[in-house]
């Protein structure tokens, strides 16, 4: 893991040997990441991946007992910190890309226009088949992965552009039902940890900034852009597949003119 690779490139400056390494060694790891901007999220997953860590390393014998547990994350409210998904005037660069024939490169804006125009979790992208694609009736299904339920969407006609010239450009010939498999044989279906390496590739390669770089980040934006267009929360959480709405009120304090509306509201004359 890319965390606990770092703590150990950072750990190497100060001892010769894992066994030497101490509570005290983690918790200076994580006051410089701290100090050097990182956010509540940022620390909570640098602990997660060093408690794994730090329980197979004692398991093994290779450190001493009881830093894993010593381990504390920060606690993280579920309101707290900015949107984490990029400006929309970026994904809108993104999909509006010029033409190519590379097949990575279909795939990749396949994937991230499901993400960014319906708001799609990577395991739900990657879970899609060719049955669920009805083209005569331009739907396609989505199979939730919270509490299974099962949402039918109007093909977009700029996704389905995207899809199709995907499917006949891009896609390898081959047994697969899955929509989106890996370009080399053998042909197998691509995995959710794998859309973090596609998307997150692309935005950093046209200089794209966001707090994070998976799929996740892009349902962020999704969200936050249906609401400054209007969109009620009961409308963001059905298009979202949540069926409680706490778990999309979060994207109220994002929109900022909404809020302000708000706060400039005059009361007078009101009994």
């Amino acid at each position: 893991m890319a965390r606990v690779r770092y703590f150990l490139k950072w750990a190497t400056n100060r001892h010769e040997h894992l066994s030497m390494i101490s509570l005290i060694d983690v918790d200076a790891f994580l006051s410089i990441k701290r100090t050097e901007g990182c956010r509540a999220r940022t620390i909570a997953s640098y602990c997660v991946a060093l408690r794994m860590f730090f329980r197979y390393s004692e398991m093994r014998g290779w450190s001493e007992g009881r830093i894993a547990s010593g381990i504390i994350s920060p606690r993280i409210s579920r309101y707290d910190g900015a949107s984490t998904g990029p400006p929309w005037k970026d994904i809108r660069r993104m999909l509006n890309a010029g033409p190519t024939t590379d097949p990575a490169e279909l795939r990749a804006r396949a994937i991230f226009s499901l993400c960014s125009i319906y708001a799609l979790r990577r395991s739900e992208v990657v879970n899609l088949t060719l049955d669920d694609f009805d083209w005569e009736n331009e739907t396609f299904t989505v199979r939730r992965v919270k509490r299974g339920r099962v949402q039918q969407f109007p093909i977009q006609f700029e996704v389905g552009e995207i899809i199709l010239r995907y499917l006949q450009l891009g896609r390898p010939r081959c047994t697969c039902r899955r929509l989106f498999v890996t370009l080399r044989p053998p042909f197998r279906p691509v995995i959710a940890s794998t859309l973090w390496i596609i998307i997150g590739g692309r935005l950093k390669r046209m200089g794209i900034t966001s707090d994070h770089y998976g799929a996740h980040s892009l349902r962020h934006a999704c969200a936050t852009r249906l609401l400054s267009k209007g969109s009620s929360l009961r409308d963001i959480a059905d298009f979202l597949g949540h069926r409680d709405m706490k778990s999309v009120s979060i994207y109220a304090k994002f929109d900022m003119r909404s809020l302000r509306q708000v706060a400039t509201f005059s009361l007078a004359g009101v009994k």
